[in-house]
């Protein structure tokens, strides 16, 4: 390509590709790339902190097992929030949706305790008059023409308390909507949904009074919105909470959330609109009601915050949305959390405790605990309180001063209920009924009845105080967790399907994410997404500058300027990140700049780089990846000749396998053969090892060329016993398949020593490979193994090169056939940390049987060798020796004998 051809074509490229990058930016598949970038830096950046106020109330499903059902009767809700407002809570936020009427239910408490108390004290008085009108008229104070009067009377008296009781049944109904609305009054700052619709379609019915009451009361206050301000979120309908429990709520919010196209949250509508007026995502109200209702200034890519104390300035997107800053963990790891199940368990704990109370109230014995407020009284006169403030909470605020009162006199009861149960109350009352059984005037079976009720006190305060001691613990957790808190309660059972995923996590309770909104603006850590057209800008503009650069460049040149372009772009658009929370969409900059470098790259490797894709192509054939590189990095390495390194050399041949390949085909000869070399020559390969090549079932191979590695010797026996460990899977494999009618056993020769290394035959055909006496050795070795009984067996060099973290046995110094320098072999049996202490201690035995072998000491040595039998039954090395040892008893060595053995075979 000419010169000046190729300079325009340079510039043309980055031309081409920002045309291209940019006609595609706001396609789906293109954010969700950008998206994936953001979220890469989000798990770099630090953690947020997380506010300590922020408390997730998680109906989860031990408290859904505890109350039996779900959705539950809006009455345990409404129980809970009277609950939590003697913990100091500050906010209670649902995320749970009351957007239609619940059916009628039970008042449980009032059919439990107050009814069945109604009808015995009713019950009670009526048979008095009826016993007292006939005990009057059998002592005759009442003659008989004069009993028809008092009949009639009694029969009135009967129907009234008829009718009295009727009414009372109807009152076991109870509208719990009504009784939801007023304990959300009875907490006073606890807040509902209103959810905002995106069409005119409502899920349920909304009356025009429940919409007035969300136009007049829902918005938020003081908002000032600018003229070119549009929410993200403009909502033609809404589906508020039932009037009912809306009208006791401090106030709502809408838990709409935000999915991106990948389906990630990871962004939030904080503001709506709806009948020309602003509504507060759910937290959003909330958050703005504690700061004291501030001015809320509304513009295009901001929400400035502003109060007598604070200035808060929260960035939006192009979309008007807030970036959420997550925490980077798991939803049960994320914020502070707190089961439903405790309030479920202290409401029935307290039922228990109540009912208790009241049995012995009745028996007498609460007359025994001596205090200025008794336990019954208190717990009957907060009842009553309660009573009060929940039916004034039904059409219209409740008694500040009453609501103080009652949740001291909650406090002074359960105080009490210690004392109670820990006090000397128990001891007085069985101090008084063992003074009546120590009276001698007490008869047999009055004593019986005493002894029984004793019995029973103790039961009885056995009981009260398991359950106290419950409950006084759950209300010091509650206290603990509720104090000052800001309280998000969302059902997050196993039934659920409000499941979401975050940058983070693939499933995250969606009540997370109001948390995650809350924790944002509470740290004031927001994150801020530059706008995408400023990062088309920048990509423009370094993509010009970088085809400039690298048009001069060779490809490795060209490549590495690009690489550094791309990681300077990362990095300073990471920095601004990590420093500034700003996020510049990266996926613009990232595609011009490696589109370009590469499409220039390409150039110049089609034009200058051709011989070496040549070499590449002819060589690869029979040359390893490793050989290949360094001849195409250095083409003078394709003369002949070699160098001379120190190497370890390794050899491996199969056992008999010449019996096995008779047994089978060519065909699946050939795939058994195919299987094996390849399971271990990849163990070779993954050392990093060169194979030099096959002889049928034999693998040749050496650690240390052409990539030099001071480790080699240590590298080859690592090769070695794991091919061993390998060759036992194989075998289990290939005889369950029947691939092979006997195992594969392996024997493995290895040396470590100086030999040749380079390419070896003529220009026309030459070959990567070893030479050298060290080689040769090797090879003896593998055969070698036969004579000991051994599978590897290695020479000193290689022994002490390797280092101490092999396991080996140290066996003759010999001399093999066409080597005549004595070399002490030892066999190589595993790694030292998969060797249990009975193969060591049959190691140590064998060393102490071989040098009393040496030292001529046959029958001492001997003993050591069967010794290792009965550890290693069948052991090669000692039966071979006990074998010499046989014949030297018969024939000793020569008295100048060096304990060198020559090996005749090879």
């Amino acid at each position: 390509m000419p010169k000046r051809t190729a300079f325009r074509f340079y510039y043309a490229v980055p031309l081409i590709i920002a045309i291209i990058v940019s006609s595609t930016i706001f396609i789906p598949a293109f954010e969700s790339g950008s998206n994936r970038i953001y979220d890469l830096f989000l798990h770099i950046k630090p953690a947020i902190e997380e506010d300590e106020s922020i408390l997730l109330l998680d109906i989860d499903d031990l408290a859904i097992a505890q109350v039996g059902t779900w959705p539950w009767s809006r009455s345990v809700v409404a129980d809970g929030l009277i609950l939590m407002s003697e913990f100091d809570a500050d906010t209670v936020v649902f995320d749970i949706e009351y957007v239609d009427s619940s059916p009628l239910g039970i008042d449980s408490r009032y059919l439990q305790q107050d009814l069945p108390r109604r009808f015995d004290n009713e019950f009670i008085e009526l048979n008095e008059s009826i016993s007292a009108l006939f005990e009057a008229l059998q002592q005759g104070f009442i003659p008989l023409n004069e009993a028809e009067e008092y009949v009639a009377e009694l029969t009135g008296i009967s129907d009234e308390v008829r009718g009295e009781l009727l009414a009372d049944v109807r009152q076991v109904a109870r509208d719990n909507d009504r009784y939801l609305g007023s304990a959300f009054r009875f907490f006073g700052n606890a807040w509902a949904t209103v959810n905002m619709l995106p069409n005119e379609v409502e899920l349920v019915r909304v009356t025009e009074e429940l919409k007035e009451e969300v136009r007049t009361r829902i918005p938020i206050e003081n908002t000032l919105p600018s003229a070119d301000y549009t929410p993200g979120l403009d909502a033609p309908a809404v589906q508020p909470t039932i009037l009912t429990i809306l009208r006791g709520a401090a106030g709502a919010g809408f838990p709409n959330v935000v999915v991106d196209e990948d389906g990630v949250r990871r962004r939030i509508d904080l503001i709506s609109r709806y009948s020309d007026a602003y509504y507060g995502q759910l937290v959003m109200a909330p958050i703005l009601a504690k700061m004291g209702n501030p001015q809320v200034r509304l513009s295009p890519g901001n929400i400035e915050i502003k109060s007598d104390t604070q200035l808060v300035s929260i960035p939006l997107d192009d979309e008007g949305r807030m970036l959420i800053n997550w925490p980077p963990k798991s939803f049960e790891e994320s914020f502070r959390h707190l089961s439903y199940n405790q309030i479920v368990v202290h409401q029935k704990l307290e039922e228990q405790i109540v009912y208790n109370l009241e049995i012995m109230h009745d028996a007498g014995y609460l007359d025994f605990h001596l205090t200025d407020a008794p336990v019954w009284d208190l717990h009957q006169y907060a009842l009553l309180l309660r009573d009060e403030l929940i039916a004034q909470g039904e059409t219209g605020p409740i008694d500040q001063a009453a609501k103080r009162e009652y949740v001291e006199i909650r406090k002074l009861f359960f105080e009490g209920l210690g004392s109670l149960v820990n006090g000397e109350t128990e001891a007085a009352i069985v101090s008084e009924i063992e003074r009546i059984l120590a009276s001698p005037d007490l008869e047999t079976d009055q004593a019986a009845e005493y002894a029984a009720i004793r019995d029973e006190v103790s039961a009885s305060f056995a009981a009260l105080k398991t359950d106290t001691d419950r409950i006084l613990e759950i209300r010091q957790v509650l206290r603990d967790e509720l104090q000052d808190a800001f309280i998000i309660i969302g059902h997050t059972g196993i039934s659920t399907t409000d499941i979401g995923v975050n940058p983070f996590e693939k499933e995250y309770m969606n009540v997370g994410t109001h948390a995650a909104v809350a924790n944002t603006i509470f740290q004031q850590d927001f994150l801020d997404e530059l706008s995408p057209f400023l990062a088309l800008g920048v990509a423009v503009a370094l993509t010009f500058l970088l085809a400039f650069i690298i048009k001069g460049l060779n490809p490795l040149g060209s490549i590495l300027v690009g690489l550094l372009f791309i990681a300077g772009v990362f990095g300073a658009s990471l920095g601004l990140f990590l420093l500034q929370g700003w996020y510049l969409p990266m996926l613009p900059p990232l595609l011009m700049l490696g589109l370009t470098f590469l499409t220039i790259w390409a150039i110049k490797f089609l034009i200058t780089e051709g011989e070496k894709s040549f070499l590449r192509s002819a060589f690869s054939h029979y040359l390893s990846a490793d050989v290949i590189k360094q001849i195409v990095d250095d083409p003078e390495r394709l003369n002949l000749g070699g160098e001379k390194k120190e190497l370890t050399a390794i050899f491996t041949d199969i056992k008999g396998f010449s019996t096995i390949s008779e047994q089978l085909d060519p065909t699946e000869l050939v795939k058994l053969l195919n299987q094996y070399l390849t399971a271990m020559s990849d163990t070779i390969l993954d050392l990093r090892g060169t194979i030099d090549k096959y002889e049928g079932d034999a693998i040749i191979a050496f650690f240390g060329a052409p990539i030099e590695f001071r480790d080699h010797a240590k590298r080859a026996c690592q090769s070695a016993v794991i091919m061993k460990r390998l060759e036992r899977e194989l075998n289990k494999r290939f005889l369950q398949e029947g691939t092979s009618p006997a195992p594969l056993l392996t024997r493995v020769g290895i040396n470590t020593g100086e030999m040749v290394v380079g390419n070896m035959g003529t220009q026309q055909k030459m070959d990567y490979t070893i030479m050298g006496n060290s080689v040769n050795l090797a090879a003896r070795l593998e055969g070698v193994n036969k004579q000991y009984g051994t599978w590897v067996l290695m020479s000193e060099h290689t022994q002490a090169a390797a280092g101490p973290q092999f396991l080996t046995r140290k066996l003759d110094r010999v001399r093999v056939v066409g080597i005549n320098q004595p070399v002490r072999l030892y066999e190589l049996i595993e790694e030292q940390d998969r060797v249990d202490s009975n193969l060591l201690e049959a190691v140590d035995t064998f060393h102490e049987g071989l040098e009393l072998f040496e030292a001529r000491e046959w029958s001492k040595s001997e003993r050591n060798f069967r010794s290792v039998l009965r550890f290693l039954p069948g052991d090669g090395p000692s039966e071979f020796f006990l074998e010499r040892i046989k014949k030297f008893k018969k024939t000793p060595p020569n008295a100048n004998w060096d304990g060198v053995y020559s090996l005749t075979l090879k």
